[in-house]
């Protein structure tokens, strides 16, 4: 039996694979593809249950498990995206392996995009496609603020009203509060705190994905996430408000699934 490097341990902390995954050949069927799927602020790897059903049997999808919740609730609580995303970009270094690519949702669009800088700056691994779903594009500046300074009401009501996705149980329930409320708090530092710094740009395509009911973003603003690559970008936009990926999972992952088996076509 192998025994897997100190490298190759950390990994498994920070990705959750389908089941089954890394069985080769004797698989049920070998993916020519693996997809990093990012969380939303205060969502886990469990918000991508389910995808390696409903994605094409040739992609893989890889769900990143971020510091202090699931698995990792024990952890500390991160609150700078930069550097989230060159630990999470070391850990996959060790174990993926081109082609692949990386899904992100709200905050996690923005970690995806540092994440595949961070995997190609420093490890050499330029993905074949970058997805980003429901943000602007960072340089755009639009998220700056202190909403993850305010007390907790006053924060709860502002992500309310902002998203429309904190569940009464979170109001209502101490211990509930207790644990998601830090979560999601230290994920809104991820995002107000985060400055892009210009740098070379990608050279693989982009997807930007909207909801068309999302305050946050416009045809127009998604489209700036072109200006990051030298590959193009497509913008979509799909009915729904900011989270629209729950309501609209089957339209997007039958996009996104056919996007990801184009960029396999030499």
């Amino acid at each position: 039996m192998t025994v897997p490097s100190l490298r190759e341990a950390a990994a498994e902390r920070w990705v959750l694979r389908p089941a089954g995954a890394g069985t080769g050949s004797e698989g049920p069927a070998r993916p020519l593809l693996r997809l990093v799927c990012v969380p939303y602020a205060g969502g886990s790897a469990a918000v991508f249950h389910g995808w390696s059903r409903e994605l094409p049997p040739a992609v893989e999808p890889w769900a990143l498990r971020l510091p202090g919740r699931d698995a990792r609730l024990h952890e500390p609580l991160p609150t700078s995206l930069v550097e989230v995303a060159r630990e999470a970009a070391e850990a996959l270094a060790a174990t993926l392996t081109p082609p692949y690519a990386l899904f992100g949702h709200s905050l996690g669009a923005f970690l995806a995009f540092e994440t595949a800088r961070a995997l190609r700056d420093t490890w050499g691994m330029e993905p074949s496609l970058l997805a980003v779903s429901a943000r602007n594009a960072p340089q755009q500046r639009t998220y700056t603020g202190t909403v993850h300074r305010l007390d907790d009401e006053e924060y709860l009501d502002v992500m309310d009203r902002r998203y429309g996705a904190i569940p009464p149980m979170i109001r209502e329930d101490a211990q509930m509060r207790a644990l998601y409320l830090p979560i999601l708090r230290a994920d809104t530092a991820m995002l107000e705190t985060y400055r892009y710094v210009p740098g070379l740009s990608l050279s693989c395509p982009v997807l930007a994905y909207g909801g068309t009911e999302d305050p946050e973003t416009t045809h127009s603003s998604l489209s700036q996430w072109g200006d990051l690559t030298s590959a193009g970008c497509t913008t979509t936009l799909l009915p729904g408000g900011h989270f629209f990926l729950q309501q609209q999972r089957r339209r997007l992952l039958g996009h996104l699934g056919e996007e990801l088996l184009r960029t396999l076509v030499p």
